[in-house]
């Protein structure tokens, strides 16, 4: 929400303002002029129900200004710094001494109140740059997950290469595993026949000899 009443003040008597919206502002405003001290500089911002009364003391003038909560207080202060500007560079401040309350109005309300449209079109480019903002920061993140996406098509690419190369050396394994299967049997069967050869052999040697001790092979 916007800017909604200004005014300027000698002490606490308010020589102009300004209303956006109609509302009963000079209570509360009246009651926050009569505790400024106007004679030092200095900025105070006020809560008053939904919205925040911002006050601008310089030499011996309050400028005061009413917003809703949710309007940025540097866009507030800088309206009121504006305000402030303008008001000292003409004559009214030598007139404010004998000024009665409103006596500014004529002269000095309708820059109020093209001050307040123009801040409050700032806050609209404000609230754009903001919406700008963040739409960058989307579309950071949004080039973040493609880069990631991407990288991480180059890992699938790795590994899918890496489970080819696995594949191949798995077949490889498999075939030397069947030569090396067959080989071994081979040398298996050799070894049993060597030693059914070797068994046979023996047991013709023994029988030899006990039928040779028995005479067998003698003459009759």
């Amino acid at each position: 929400m916007p800017l909604l009443y200004s005014c300027v003040a000698c002490d606490s008597v308010v020589l102009a303002d300004h209303a956006d919206v109609t509302g009963n502002f000079e209570v509360a405003t009246q009651q926050i002029l009569d505790r400024t001290d106007s004679s030092k500089f200095s900025r105070h911002t006020y809560s008053v129900n939904q919205y925040n009364y911002h006050v601008l003391t310089k030499q011996g003038f309050t400028f005061l200004a009413i917003a809703d909560q949710d309007f940025p207080m540097r866009i507030s202060f800088a309206y009121l710094e504006k305000v402030g500007e303008k008001f000292f560079s003409g004559t009214l401040p030598q007139r404010a001494t004998n000024a009665k309350p409103y006596e500014f109005r004529r002269d000095f309300s309708p820059i109020l109140s093209t001050c307040i449209l123009k801040f409050n079109k700032t806050r609209e480019v404000d609230n754009m740059s903001e919406l700008h903002g963040q739409v960058e920061d989307v579309k950071g993140v949004m080039n973040q997950n493609i880069e990631k996406i991407l990288e991480r098509g180059e890992n699938l690419e790795q590994l899918q290469q890496k489970t080819t190369e696995l594949n191949l050396n798995a077949n490889r394994f498999q075939s030397q595993a069947v030569r090396l299967r067959r080989k071994m049997w081979w040398q298996n069967q050799k070894v049993l026949i060597s030693v059914i050869a070797a068994s046979v052999l023996i047991v013709g040697i023994v029988t030899v000899v006990i039928c040779w001790q028995e005479g067998v092979f003698k003459k009759k």
